[in-house]
């Protein structure tokens, strides 16, 4: 099912399937921002990652002594969200564990996403409450599509990605399975702050990258439209469409945690990247969207 939010410079669409959103309008310039789905590249449009990013090896990991399966980015891509309430220009949407959850995640939550119009374009809320007596441990991620190009004329090559916040920025290196090495790479994919975009760049999968600060804009010095995404309190972001292809999109992905190592059995208990969350305390995290 999909529910419609609007104001009076956006329509946004929200599927129940996954709580991610399918369509981002902007009525004074005409302009559709979010990727469509189109199959022929990627049938997504902005999955949310929840309780897991990435992969894992062989698809488990362990707690408390026992080993568990999961899908790929968590379970969210795959569960139909109760629609809490729809405001006409906010939507809250909402999962909890059920038979085939707590299979893969032993935890008792209550996972909500709100998608809120704004006079600048849609911010994503996640909000994790732990409903357990005992402490809870979860990852959360960003994973939206934006066409590229944004502006008649222009090609997916006139596009970059900055970012204004930037420090030293270090890659995420990946193995050849596509899981973490574990390591730190220099990189000269991003220069002074600025990754000029080319197709290639993603022959090796996303580019995952720490230090970029929390901000990023897609945007063409040959164009009037951009993409703003702000990303406060996640450490890294990735930069992706699908390997070896010429995908006219690109997906901005704000990481609160990372994959699994390659290899390694993950105990998610000794990772420090992984989220901590007390017995009845709630969490929130903000991805906003901003679209000129």
């Amino acid at each position: 099912m999909i529910e419609r939010i609007e104001n009076a410079r956006f329509i946004a669409e929200v599927s129940t399937l996954g709580a991610q959103l399918t369509r981002i309008y902007r009525k004074d310039n005409d302009t559709e921002y979010l990727w469509n789905g189109d199959e022929t590249y990627w049938k997504k449009h902005a999955p949310v990652l929840f309780p897991f990013v990435g992969r894992l090896h062989e698809g488990t990991y362990e707690y408390d002594g026992k080993v568990y399966g999961i899908t790929l980015h968590g379970f969210c891509q795959q569960a139909e969200f109760a629609v809490v309430s729809n405001a006409g220009d906010s939507v809250t949407l909402s999962i909890g564990p059920d038979g085939e959850r707590r299979a893969m995640y032993p935890f008792d939550f209550t996972f909500s996403v709100t998608y809120r119009l704004t006079d600048k374009g849609v911010d994503e809320i996640a909000e994790v409450t732990n409903n357990g007596s005992s402490e809870m441990l979860y990852g959360f991620g960003g994973h939206p599509g934006f066409n590229v190009p944004l502006d008649k004329g222009l090609s997916f090559e006139d596009y970059e990605v900055v970012f204004p916040e930037a420090g030293q920025i270090m890659r995420r290196r990946f193995t050849d399975n596509h899981l973490d090495a574990g390591v730190y790479d220099e990189t000269d994919t991003v220069k002074d702050g600025v990754m000029s975009l080319h197709h290639d760049l993603f022959d090796d999968d996303a580019v995952v990258l720490h230090g970029t600060g929390e901000r990023a804009i897609l945007r063409s010095s040959k164009g009037s439209k951009s993409v703003e995404v702000i990303y406060k309190g996640a450490p890294w972001c990735g930069i992706w469409h699908p390997i070896k292809r010429d995908a006219p999109f690109v997906c901005i992905e704000p990481w609160w945690i990372l994959p699994g190592r390659d290899g390694e059995l993950v105990d998610i208990s000794k990772r420090e990247d992984f989220i901590h969350l007390a017995p009845g305390k709630t969490n929130t995290h903000v991805i906003e969207m901003n679209f000129s």
